[in-house]
């Protein structure tokens, strides 16, 4: 017969409460319920920081995507004197462009250049007014950060007339037929400029009309 159902029948008091060992057990299983509920929370906090983290860097990406794409979109052929001979604006390597690009409201039928730069991770950028007589001196230094963490910046340059994608692209007498750009882990874009196929429909026709002349 146990102690408890002797206490029982015989009539005394006994406390009916937890034992010590069953106290400690609680207290064991209510302190690893909380752990594991502390341990989760920190996963879902960091979860969401990490989502935060990446949503924001998506929609920089896209914004700097969006910002090439239009100044690309509006490239134009400007001529500058070099070497004794008019070259359009334009000058493209890997990890960077020069170009010049029309000006809208409150500046129609103006002109700026613009100059791309990737280096060290950093995507760079640098702008200025139309005309400069200083511009291939002006154009490199100085340039103003545009986003710290960007992985890859690529660039590449379509030839019209030689009909394939290029690495680089030199100064010349025309603008590239398109061009295509890696930010990042993006896809690259690629955009058509039309000044491009414009400028070579007008030379096509001049050429033509001097011809019959």
């Amino acid at each position: 017969m146990s102690l408890y159902k002797c206490r029982n029948r015989c009539g005394g008091k006994w406390d009916s409460g937890f034992t010590l060992l069953e106290l400690m057990i609680s207290i064991t299983i209510l302190s690893m319920i909380a752990v594991i509920i502390a341990s989760v929370f920190r996963l879902g906090l960091g979860a969401w920081e990490r989502g935060e983290e990446e949503a924001e860097a998506v929609q920089t990406m896209r914004v700097l995507s969006g910002l090439v794409f239009q100044q690309l979109k509006s490239a134009y052929p400007y001529k500058i004197r070099m070497d004794d001979e008019n070259v359009v604006v334009f000058k493209g390597e890997p990890d960077s462009m020069i170009f010049v690009i029309t000006l809208s409201a409150p500046y129609p039928g103006g002109f700026k250049w613009v100059h791309y730069l990737h280096k060290d991770g950093a995507l760079l950028y640098k702008e200025g007014m139309l005309p400069d007589k200083e511009l291939i001196d002006t154009i490199p230094g100085d340039e103003e950060l545009v986003e710290t963490d960007v992985e890859e910046v690529k660039f590449q340059y379509y030839s019209d007339d030689e009909k394939e994608w290029k690495d680089t692209w030199e100064y010349s007498d025309k603008l590239p037929g398109a061009v295509r750009a890696q930010i990042s882990y993006f896809q690259p874009i690629v955009v058509d400029i039309p000044m491009s196929r414009e400028a070579k429909e007008t030379e096509e026709v001049r050429e033509s009309v001097i011809e019959e002349i």
